[in-house]
């Protein structure tokens, strides 16, 4: 694929300016695809965003510019996603749960398996008085409540052994799916 500004033979299509720079920032200036068409200059860049990544050429440019970085660095998904399985595993050999849960939990974005949902609530707490607030913390913690998951262990696990517990899972009933 030609890059930005070289000729190219009739009928071919290269990207725009604007798509290359959407790119750039978005392979390696390490954005989000909604800050890299913002920072690109794009109006809307949520709706552009999703335009950009489902068209052909940038499709392809894309590619070409991951494989670029990965015959670079010898960087590749597979391959930072099996050196943290092997992490995890070491780790929980060695009785270092922390260590293993961290490695797994960042395996486990990586593969786009697990997604960090967060929502922001802005709240004027100026304007309200000590009651409020409290009943407010409140009403937050029994809604995080109906959506975490119990992983206590049914038995008390004894401080020195290193061996894996087997644990139980117990999901809310009433959690939206």
């Amino acid at each position: 694929m030609p890059n930005v500004g070289e000729q190219i033979e009739k009928g071919g299509r290269r990207l725009t300016p604007q798509q290359q720079k959407f790119l750039d920032n978005y392979i390696h200036g390490d954005m989000t695809q909604t800050a890299a068409a913002r920072a690109a200059g794009y109006k809307s860049p949520n709706v552009r965003a999703v335009q950009l990544l489902n068209n052909p050429v940038v499709k392809e440019r894309m590619e070409e510019m991951r494989d670029e970085l990965q015959a670079k660095y010898g960087v590749t998904i597979a391959k930072s996603i099996r050196d943290l399985q092997m992490i995890r595993d070491a780790a929980l050999s060695e009785g270092n749960y922390s260590a293993a849960i961290k490695a797994e939990e960042t395996r486990l974005r990586a593969s786009g398996v697990m997604v960090d949902r967060k929502h922001i609530t802005h709240e004027n707490i100026g304007a309200m008085n000590r009651e409020q607030i409290l009943e407010q913390l409140n009403s937050f913690i029994d809604k995080a409540k109906t959506r975490m998951i119990d992983i206590t262990p049914e038995e008390d696990v004894a401080a020195d052994t290193k061996e894996p517990q087997d644990v139980s899972i117990t999901y809310n009933s009433d959690e939206p799916t």
